[in-house]
């Protein structure tokens, strides 16, 4: 067999029929596991192709932006040469990679129907050349196609690559079939990108193009006349246990040891026979995927070390790119990772009773891992004041929560963050709180600006909160004013540990016991109704058995149920505060009044306590 890496240039530009063998099982790929990751994957190149094209000063520099951008590395497929009679296109069966291959097409298919849409023909060409083989070279419409799928998809996926051809006959799908869903996905997530941010959609695309055409690389496996295609793809797809990023990293590190004449055994025995454990290989939740806890580790170390976001599947490349940068010796880069391996046990097995375990607790519910450089650096350095992190750590963990509130997006945290990490270092670490506090108030724009305690309100008193904000988190928040009304000094500060759920007090099915004033419901009424019943004022927490005994209950009985039960002084505070009447007026109460506490547990940029 024969191994290159090609971009997607080498591989569809050249006029080729890809086939996938009939046994072969059908596209299966989707949103959540596939489309979604390789779209965020492409994102991270083609903006960090854009960042340097706009930092460029003539065109010189333009160009040599596309040299200095980190490519993506798709994986491997591997091809079987097919023998053709003369004059016949060149075909070749895909033994492995189908679904990789089949996805791409559809993704230059949506991208060339976007740019149509914008009448950026030039764009639009760029596409389509990676799309289609020459005319000239063809006796059947369907060879025209450069990746020809299995019988059972090849209706549906003909759909997807006409659709984007302005002379074609296909004008609409019915989103019925798999790959009418990846064509809709991609054409929806490429025509938002497109128009957001100061550039022009038509350089968007330009930049789109380039990516798409050389900084995409797949490992293209060529098999010879006396390879067995089945052995390989099974040696493939189920043989052998694949090796960590954190292996080949230490592989590489070790060797380095070599070349600077220094033991490699002292230094594994001294630095990283503790990650060869089992308890680092352990998978641990990284976004929606899981990955090996010292691939984590490595990667919020890294990001740390460089100031720049780095990706998991990037994470070999990434620490080489470091090595060639960094004047540490190897010694001393074990050393480091070391050190900051015990800071990375507390922070993820933090002490549950110290204000910045609480923190971390609360920032696991929110399931976001994008501080974790930020907070390795600041409990890294042993001379910043308990005090300051403390102070660090709260003005954190408001602008999430706040934000998180008011429902406003995450999309660019990875970036915030990294922002941030490189304004500490500058910062004086008896001063590094301050430091965190003054950069997040400094923040104004609709994607990282902290939230004062207006927006808080107007979010917690209007916006709905049932199925947008998941259980989890809402049970942190009133876990968190629960905590917050007992700190009084008098009262025992207690953590909520039972599992409760999420109750509506007003019950989601409320016309079997809460009718509207009137014999029939005006419209209007009803449609206000079922919007203010999935506010937080509407919602509480009880145990599991209290919960569905009373669900659809009628107020009466709810408070009594409640009352009779309940430990809870935010239960305590809605049955006594609000004993009569359940409507929409006092469910607005209520959603301002739990804003006021949580006022008091997330402090607002400009809070006294900052200063």
């Amino acid at each position: 067999m024969k191994a290159d890496t090609l971009d997607l240039k080498d591989i569809f530009r050249k006029d080729t029929r890809y086939v996938v063998p009939r046994f072969q099982r059908p596209y299966v790929w989707n949103q959540d596991e596939h489309w979604q990751l390789l779209w965020e994957d492409l994102r991270l190149v083609v903006d960090e192709l854009m960042e340097r094209q706009a930092e460029a000063t003539d065109q010189f520099e333009r160009d040599e932006a596309q040299l200095e951008t980190s490519p993506h590395f798709l994986g491997a497929i591997v091809l079987d040469q097919q023998s053709t009679p003369t004059q016949k296109l060149e075909t070749r069966e895909i033994i492995d990679g189908q679904q990789r291959l089949i996805t791409l097409q559809v993704l230059l298919s949506a991208a060339h129907s976007v740019a149509t849409e914008f009448g950026d023909e030039e764009s639009a060409s760029m596409f389509e050349k990676l799309m289609y083989n020459d005319a000239d070279l063809i006796r059947d419409d369907r060879h025209r196609l450069k990746v020809w799928p299995i019988e059972a998809d090849q209706e549906a996926f003909t759909d997807v690559m006409s659709l984007s051809d302005p002379e074609s006959k296909v004008t609409e799908l019915d989103g019925g079939e798999i790959l009418h869903e990846c064509f809709e996905f991609f054409s929806d997530q490429i025509r938002d990108w497109a128009e957001d941010g100061p550039e022009s959609p038509a350089d968007h695309l330009d930049a789109l193009v380039t990516t798409m055409w050389k900084l995409l690389r797949v490992v293209v496996i060529d098999l010879e006349s006396n390879d067995d295609a089945q052995v390989i793809f099974e040696t493939l797809n189920a043989r052998g246990t694949p090796l960590l990023a954190a292996d080949l990293i230490k592989n590489y590190l070790f060797r380095e040891a070599t070349l600077e004449e220094n033991d490699p055994g002292e230094l594994h025995d001294e630095y990283w026979r503790q990650f060869d454990e089992d308890e680092w290989r352990v998978e641990v939740s990284q976004g929606r995927l899981e990955r090996p806890k010292i691939d984590v580790f490595i990667m919020h170390w890294l990001t740390m070390q460089m100031g720049q976001q780095v990706r998991a599947k990037k994470l070999f490349p990434a620490f080489r790119k470091f090595l060639d940068r960094t004047d540490l010796s190897t010694e001393e880069i074990l050393q480091n990772f070391d050190y900051y391996a015990s800071i990375y046990e507390e922070l993820t097995e933090p002490d549950q009773q110290s204000r910045q375990g609480v923190f971390l607790q609360r920032l696991d519910v929110l399931d976001t891992t994008t501080p974790f450089p930020v907070l390795l650096y600041l409990f890294g350095q042993e001379a910043v004041p308990d005090e300051q992190r403390v102070k660090a750590v709260e003005a954190i963990e408001s602008w999430l929560m706040r934000r998180m509130l008011c429902r406003l997006t995450s999309k660019n945290y990875n970036k915030i963050f990294i922002e941030l990490l490189e304004e500490l270092k500058v910062a004086d670490d008896e001063h590094i709180g301050d430091a965190v506090v003054d950069f997040l108030q400094s923040r104004d724009g609709q994607s990282d600006y902290w939230p004062t305690d207006d927006d808080l309100s107007n979010a917690m008193v209007n916006q709905q909160y049932w199925s947008r904000i998941n259980q989890r988190r809402l049970k942190m928040v009133f876990s968190a004013i629960e905590r917050e009304l007992r700190d009084t000094g008098y009262s025992e500060t207690l953590e909520i540990t039972q599992d409760l759920e999420i109750e509506h007090i007003l019950p989601q099915d409320w016309e079997l016991h809460w009718s509207l004033p009137g014999e029939q419901p005006a419209e209007v009424e009803r449609i206000e109704r079922d919007e203010i019943k999935n506010t937080i004022g509407n919602l509480t927490i009880l145990t599991d058995k209290l919960n569905p005994s009373i669900s659809n209950a009628a107020w009466e009985d709810k408070r009594e149920a409640i009352q009779d039960h309940t430990v809870l002084l935010l239960n305590r505070y809605l049955v006594d505060t609000w004993p009569e009447e359940w409507n929409e007026e006092t469910i607005a109460e209520r959603g301002a009044w739990l804003a006021e506490q949580a006022s008091d547990v997330w402090l607002e940029p400009d809070a006294p306590r900052w200063s």
